[in-house]
């Protein structure tokens, strides 16, 4: 009898973890006691928000983040009223990914078809999309027709470099190129602009131009430096869905480079996103960006002193990375002159508040489907945790991966997933149908294609070593700035009194987030990670001829097709390259399925 070992682990090559593991405690609630860091009212104040991805309802396992969209509202409505009572401005801006990551926006088709209704009812003042508006032409449709072209926001929705393709093939901008506009109190004459990163897989019914051969090759950015020349402007915001922080590409710093050939003294203004990381960065004396966090974990404060800065060369900026918690909008407004016994509460947030939580039971997503009995997470454990999430699924939860009928039984098979597929903690409690859509909220499709054993054990190295692959969730480790406190110029905080969170360092130092927390360590995590089973009878032979099964997700084929090419070339084997023609179905149930029906038994 041909016996089987099965051994399910994640490749520990080429990764470098950030500090050596250490227990930690469990996540609790903010204390009392603990003192927030105030926010500092500027000439110009913003309030951004970035990658929310349809957490609109409040985190539910975790107190940190216990407000909802209604809250959310609520504090900015009367933020906003204290600040302008002060005869200064607010500005509301939020930079896209609205879909892809909770059942609000994921239980309807397209994804977002309810929950944009809801986020929209923000009085955003400049707003434009992010790469999860354009993977279906279904979401292009829903932003375009919904948001974009809305008459609530069609004079502020700007997206500088992205087209929508009409019915009929015409090709229009997505939104305004740019806009300008004075603001109300301190009479500043802004021009904002937005782009999206080099985004490359968008679908037919949308265009995404780089951004640098968007402003160099196109007349409109041409025509707007020469309506709007300098002495004209006093402030340049420029928002849009790319990283602050961005050691490959540095598109904003070059987006940067360019506008300031045109604006060498104008006070420029970045928001960016799309890394999901607390982020805040000085391009020059007069130049910063913030980057706000991700799924509603974090608002964006940020202030500007440009009438009266001790510097008259020089603007003076104050970021804030404030905790999506009723307690923290509170204590703010408090600060302010609201009554700190009174809730943040709004008629218009009060209904919002009763909108989230009718569609939650609309959509059914407090439906429990199991129980998770530990807390696993993505990237604050080591990978060789069994606390990790990816040890979870490579361990417990690739091997229930049922083969065809006509699989081979003495055949061994790598099954790889990109790290990106899985978007956020799994936390202890029970599973719902809303933590299908928090922890893995796309379905898969599975492929296969038969090569040696020995080039078979070379793809996943081959693969951690080259760039992000189809990136739908938690961004390469390259581009993470705020690592949790892991950066060696600010001190690792370990206080019995605070709760774990974010410890974010960034151009302005160690104390941007409001809420003081403990330190989190965080662990780099590879483009993938694979169950490997290995049949003994291999094993014995050690047989680098003998053919495996390589499996995988099916929008990963062109990446496992140039690794296993690119690996039988490297090796001089005497094969032909592969191509899609050699790749097949191989069936059996998604990944996210997979994971409901492990926990399904507990």
């Amino acid at each position: 009898m041909i016996l089987k070992l099965v051994h399910c682990l994640v490749a520990l090559t080429g990764l470098i973890f950030a500090k050596p593991y250490q227990q930690q405690q469990a996540v609790l609630a903010p204390s009392q006691d603990v003192p927030l860091r105030d926010i500092h009212i500027g000439d110009i104040n913003f309030i951004h928000t970035t990658d929310t991805h349809g957490w609109l309802g409040s985190h539910l396992s975790q107190n940190d983040y216990d407000a909802d969209w209604g809250d959310f509202v609520a504090f900015v409505d009367i933020l906003r009223e204290k600040i302008l009572q002060q005869s200064r401005d607010v500005i509301v801006i939020d930079t896209g990914d609205k879909r892809d990551g909770n059942g609000l926006s994921d239980a309807t088709w397209p994804p977002g078809l309810r929950s944009s209704e809801i986020f929209n009812m923000m009085d955003y003042d400049l707003l434009t999309l992010g790469n999860h508006e354009l993977y279906t032409a279904e979401s292009a449709i829903l932003e375009y027709r919904g948001t974009s072209q809305s008459s609530k926001f069609k004079d502020k929705y700007v997206c500088s470099n992205v087209e929508f393709i009409e019915d009929d093939g015409t090709r229009v901008p997505f939104g305004n190129k740019y806009i300008t506009f004075e603001t109300p109190i301190m009479k500043q004459r802004v021009l904002a602009l937005s782009f999206l990163f080099s985004f490359q897989r968008a679908n037919n019914r949308a265009i995404v131009t780089p951004p640098l051969e968007e402003i160099t090759q196109k007349s409109w950015f041409q025509n707007m430096v020469e309506t709007n020349r300098e002495e004209e402007i006093d402030l340049i915001i420029v928002f849009g869905h790319l990283p602050a922080t961005d050691p490959t590409e540095r598109e904003m710093h070059k987006i940067h480079a360019l506008i300031r050939k045109y604006y060498p003294n104008t006070v420029i203004q970045y928001f960016g996103g799309h890394t999901h990381i607390r982020d805040f960065v000085q391009l020059d004396s007069k130049s910063t960006c913030l980057q706000s966090g991700r799924f509603a974990e974090t608002v964006g404060f940020l202030s500007i002193n440009m009438t009266d800065p001790v510097d008259a060369e020089s603007p003076i900026f104050s970021r804030r990375y404030i905790d999506f918690n009723k307690e923290a909008f509170k204590y703010h407004l408090s600060k302010l002159g609201h009554d700190s016994n009174v809730p943040v509460s709004t008629k218009k947030g009060k209904t919002i508040s009763r909108l989230v939580n009718d569609l939650r039971h609309e959509l059914n997503l407090n439906e429990k489907l199991g129980y998770i009995p530990q807390t696993y997470y993505v990237s604050t454990r080591p990978l060789n945790s069994e606390e990790n999430l990816y040890h979870l699924i490579t361990h417990k939860i690739l091997p229930n991966l049922i083969p065809p009928k006509n699989y081979e039984p003495s055949m061994s098979r790598f099954i790889l997933i990109n790290t990106g597929s899985v978007r956020y903690d799994l936390y202890k409690g029970p599973f719902t149908k809303d933590t299908e859509y928090i922890v893995m909220p796309f379905n898969n499709d599975w492929r296969f294609i038969t090569v040696p054993l020995v080039v078979a054990s070379r793809v996943e190295t081959y693969l951690n070593k080259g760039p992000v692959i189809a990136s739908l969730g938690i961004p390469s480790s390259s581009h993470r700035k705020q690592h949790f406190g892991g950066f060696q110029k600010c001190p690792f905080i370990n206080n019995p009194n605070l709760s774990e969170g974010y410890t974010t360092e960034d151009d302005f130092g160690c104390h941007g987030d409001d809420t003081p927390h403990n330190s989190q360590r965080e662990y780099d995590i590879p483009n993938v990670v694979q169950c490997k089973e290995v049949k003994k009878v291999q094993e014995e032979e050690a047989d680098p001829s003998k053919m495996v099964h390589v499996i995988f997700y099916s929008f990963m084929e062109l990446d496992i097709l140039n690794a296993v090419n690119s690996i039988i070339n490297d090796l001089g084997l005497r094969m032909e390259n592969l191509t899609t023609n050699d790749c097949s179905h191989y069936g059996g149930d998604s990944t996210k399925k997979l994971l409901r029906d492990y926990f399904s038994q507990f």
